[in-house]
């Protein structure tokens, strides 16, 4: 009987794995030989499913772009308030700070990379749109005031978001989840006051 292969898995799990292997030494380690090697798989088998480097680092990337609409809009379907949601998209765990320090290592290769570039870009634009359905849904709630100007709370939230990540990658200890989740009840406090930006 042959071997039935989840593909999508696999290449979930691929995808999970150069995050790690950015996370811990940077894209230059990122080689199909090496993300191969700690998969358990031979490089003809990644090469099957990711044909260089450039296509191994924009699935990470798009993995790391398609995880948190997902978790917010499961925290969305459970009631959860806008502190929840956008707590879900802080350094705070793990996983979390991973998928932040992969996201900061394409920052430094999409200049040289056009493909990669256009992927950031349409990162950006990804987000702001989740951002924007954030607030929308504390709007609804009433948790934001219902003249809120979205599109410039969104942006300023998403520069919240890229700057406390900065800290916290360079400087943990001073920024554990009890202090990122104070600057981000801070943030969301500043939107309540000055709803038009």
């Amino acid at each position: 009987m042959p071997l039935i292969v989840d593909h999508d898995e696999r290449r979930a799990l691929i995808a999970n794995v150069v995050k790690e292997m950015i996370a811990e030494t940077g894209m230059e380690s990122v080689t199909v030989r090496a993300v191969a090697r700690r998969v358990g798989y031979s490089s003809t088998i990644l090469s099957h499913y990711f044909r260089d480097k450039q296509h191994l680092l924009i699935a990470a990337f798009a993995s790391v772009l398609s995880e948190s609409p997902k978790r917010v809009q499961a925290k969305m379907d459970d009631g959860g308030s806008l502190l929840d949601c956008l707590e879900l998209l802080l350094p705070n765990s793990p996983a979390n700070l991973r998928d932040w320090q992969a996201w900061f290592g394409f920052w430094g290769t999409v200049t040289h990379d056009p493909d990669l570039a256009a992927e950031r870009l349409a990162g950006i634009e990804e987000t702001q749109k989740m951002l924007a359905h954030i607030l929308q849904y504390a709007i609804d709630r009433g948790e934001l005031p219902a003249d809120l100007h979205i599109p410039s709370h969104a942006e300023r939230i998403q520069i919240f978001l890229n700057g406390l990540v900065s800290m916290v990658i360079m400087k943990p200890a001073a920024w554990p989840p009890t202090a990122q989740r104070e600057a981000l009840i801070w943030q969301i406090g500043l939107m309540r006051q000055h709803p038009q930006g």
